[in-house]
């Protein structure tokens, strides 16, 4: 036993160990077992790349050891007083990144893992009235990435300074955005979007570069910072491919009632997941003006009014209002649907009334945005999107330049022609 243990001690293994049942203790993640072998990967980066202990450094590991663990928030509230709660509800991204993986996206256990405490504290550290938070997607910039998240919250003031901006709670403004570009530091709020926003980026294409205050140096011109430039992309995004199954929502018939979860709504079976009337929207659709909704046709007798209601109403008919619970089959985007795993079908027990379960992983990919992904099993369906925040059809207005003209050739001037010396007459022979 003691040969054993020298045998650990001298290949570093018993102290590997130990520092990942530290770390285990120390995270006090909700599913240890399965986190376990990404816990010790994160115990071997480190101790593969760490560099040689600075006494002056020291403040500074400090200051990121301090920020990591305030990543650490429990999934219930704590029985002591005082301690951190969780102010809101937030999907376990973990258990989505799993079914992700099975559509070919996600950003890996370690990733993922950290996505889900960064989440946490987001939610901690926003004391304005959170009640929904969600993983939207990851953005790709040419100096760093945007990890985004997607909040619901109670309303806001609306935008005084637009009369067409649809106010805080409502339409492309339904939910708040928050960016990072690190996820062990601060979440940064968008600003809320503008319908001439929305309108001026359709009108340009341009990659991120990961600096929400930069200028969008662009053609034609962009007015505003990147983070309003990402805003908007993310709301034409968001409307564009969050979608559900067909009758997971439900919306009554009279008008003007709200849109709400169908409680008796029972997930089809995978093969049935394959047709495309089996997806519908579930965010609505912006319009050519950028609101999602028109607006009022005023009531008036002069000219100008008249004129004015004339054009607004050309404007309706030729860009009509869409349903937000719109199928896919008609909504003029381009997708594909795929499944992934074991499409068995069972039942979960003996009941002859259980409802039937399946292995696989259904996933719809948007082709009009690539990198926007919904994936369902059993009835959980999640979606995300990691891509260059580009759609597929977007115009290209930096056209190559034409090849430069071609020089004339230097004239060589006159030149004797090869035609060879002239023979010498030869003398006559005696």
């Amino acid at each position: 036993m003691d040969a054993d243990l020298a045998y650990l001690k001298k290949e570093d293994v018993y102290a590997h160990l130990g520092k990942v049942i530290d770390r285990v203790v120390a995270e006090k993640p909700k599913d240890a077992c399965s986190l376990v072998e990404v816990l010790s990967s994160f115990v071997k980066e480190q101790a593969l790349t760490a560099p040689p202990v600075d006494a002056g450094a020291m403040p500074e590991a400090e200051d990121i050891a301090n920020r990591v663990k305030k990543l650490r928030l429990l999934d219930e509230a704590p029985a002591e007083e005082g301690a951190p709660i969780q102010v809101c509800t937030i999907p376990d991204f973990t258990e989505d990144a799993e079914m992700l993986s099975w559509a070919g996206v996600g950003l890996g256990e370690a990733e993922s893992y950290k996505v889900m405490c960064s989440m946490r504290n987001l939610a901690a550290n926003q004391k304005d009235g959170l009640n929904k938070l969600r993983f939207w997607g990851k953005i790709f910039g040419t100096e760093a990435d945007y990890y985004v998240a997607e909040a619901q919250k109670d309303g806001g003031e609306p935008d005084e300074t637009d009369p067409d901006a649809e106010p805080p709670g409502q339409g492309a403004n339904q939910f708040t955005y928050y960016v990072t570009n690190d996820l062990a530091g601060d979440w940064r709020r968008l600003p809320d979007i503008k319908p001439k926003e929305i309108i001026a980026a359709r009108a340009i294409k341009r990659l991120v570069t990961g600096n929400a205050g930069s200028k969008v140096i662009t053609h034609p011109a962009f007015e505003g910072a990147e983070e309003v430039y990402l805003r908007a992309q993310i709301a034409r995004i968001t409307a564009d491919t969050v979608i559900c199954m067909n009758g997971y929502l439900k919306k009554e018939e009279e008008e003007g009632s709200p849109i709400e979860q169908n409680e008796e709504f029972i997930c089809p079976p995978a093969a049935e997941l394959l047709k495309m009337e089996a997806w519908t929207h579930m965010q609505p659709h912006i319009l050519r003006n950028g609101r999602t909704t028109h607006k009022e046709i005023p009531e008036g007798d002069t000219p100008e009014e008249l004129e004015l209601a004339a054009k607004m109403k050309e404007e309706q008919e030729a860009d009509p209002e869409k349903e937000v619970l719109r199928g896919l089959h008609a909504d003029g985007l381009q997708w594909t649907i795929k499944q992934a795993g074991d499409a068995t079908v069972y039942r979960a027990s003996a009941d002859p009334a259980a409802p039937l379960r399946s292995s696989a992983v259904t996933y719809v990919r948007s082709l009009s945005w690539p990198g926007a992904v919904t994936a369902v099993r059993n009835g959980q369906f999640v979606s995300i999107y990691v891509g260059y925040g580009l759609a597929a059809s977007s115009p290209n207005f930096f056209p190559p330049a034409p090849p430069d003209v071609q020089e004339e050739p230097e004239d060589p001037g006159e030149v004797e022609e090869p035609q060879g010396s002239l023979e010498e007459p030869k003398e006559p022979e005696e």
